[in-house]
């Protein structure tokens, strides 16, 4: 079985674009096919507001797998906070060659919102804040025909750039002080902690049903290896200090490879790993091959004023487990 998630780089206009579409599938869609996974993961998937529907639609995701054999798998999307039809952007998207048993986008459904009160927002705020997901956590069970489900959180984790905080940027949208701008990088990293907390609880309650769990945590965490969203995840028993809970550890699969190897972004020539698979040990133990697609990477600076690139600045990663 042959898993891959791959961040698109916010693939899809508002409404359908002709020409950037073409574009962007010429790109974008041998990417996809060099990776011929089972189980495909994507982030940054923009939905689209098609006439006739209520809700919007993955038309330009269809058009891009339209002629691969990714056109025939299941296809199972986030869903907004609503319920009701993805969000116009960066949606999850999983495209799975075996069939869902259960799928759902997870919004604070185990961790409640952190609430925080930022100090130079302006106006002031009278009560501290709930923090919300900008987007959630998509938990699917998947029947690989075993008799056992792949238990799969599609991710994509909040990135550590500062955060809006109320009145603290000026008519240019420069940062009006220095401590405006701090509240909003810690307002940041608060929404991508507390996703990593849904995401480890998400876990634990399938641990606490079954200890030995098939479980997977794939996506673009927008963390290295030891920053403390990944270290969360992990549950190293060397964090936590409880050898007898070992058995709830997260394998992060990509840490067996080279930096070289599994860099999957590049940022002014400096190679970083912001997309991983994590887990459990019932699949560690299957793991037959791990492959990052990072062949002439371009750097997400240096290239990002090319108006000419359709393609990602991320680089997808696959992972084939021995399931027999």
């Amino acid at each position: 079985m042959k898993l891959a998630t791959f961040n698109l780089e916010s693939f899809g206009t508002d409404k359908v674009d002709e020409n950037l579409l073409a574009r962007r599938i010429d790109a974008l869609r041998p990417k996809l096919l060099e990776l011929e996974a089972d189980i495909l993961c994507l982030q940054e998937v923009n939905a689209q507001k098609i006439k006739g529907n209520s809700s919007r639609q993955f038309h330009d995701l269809e058009r891009l797998i339209e002629g691969t054999p990714y056109q025939d798998f299941s296809l199972s999307g986030s869903l907004r906070p609503s319920g009701k039809g993805p969000g116009d952007r960066h949606n999850l998207v999983v495209l799975s060659r075996y069939p869902f048993l259960a799928e759902e986008s997870l919004y604070h459904r185990h961790a409640e919102p952190p609430l925080w009160r930022p100090g130079t927002a302006d106006p002031g705020y009278d009560e501290p804040q709930a923090t919300s997901f900008d987007r959630p956590v998509q938990q699917l069970q998947i029947d690989l025909g075993k008799g056992r489900p792949l238990h799969l959180f599609n991710v994509h984790l909040r990135a550590p750039i500062a955060a809006q905080i109320r009145g603290g940027k000026d008519a240019d949208h420069n940062w009006a002080s220095v401590s405006a701008w701090a509240e909003g990088y810690h307002l940041s990293v608060l929404k991508q902690t507390a996703q990593a907390l849904e995401l480890r609880l998400g876990a634990e309650a399938l641990f606490d049903e079954n200890p030995d769990a098939q479980i997977i945590l794939t996506g673009d965490f927008n963390a290295t290896g030891e920053t403390r969203a990944l270290r969360l995840l992990r549950a190293d028993p060397h964090d936590t200090g409880v050898p007898e809970l070992g058995y709830r550890q997260l394998y992060q699969l990509d840490a067996a490879l080279p930096l070289e190897q599994r860099k999957t972004v590049l940022h002014k020539g400096r190679a970083q790993t912001l997309d991983h698979v994590l887990a459990s040990r019932s699949m560690t133990d299957r793991v037959a091959h791990i492959k990052v697609f990072n062949a002439a990477l371009p750097d997400e600076i240096l290239e990002g004023d090319n108006p000419d690139y359709a393609g990602s600045y991320h680089a997808a990663m696959c992972v084939d487990f021995d399931m027999s």
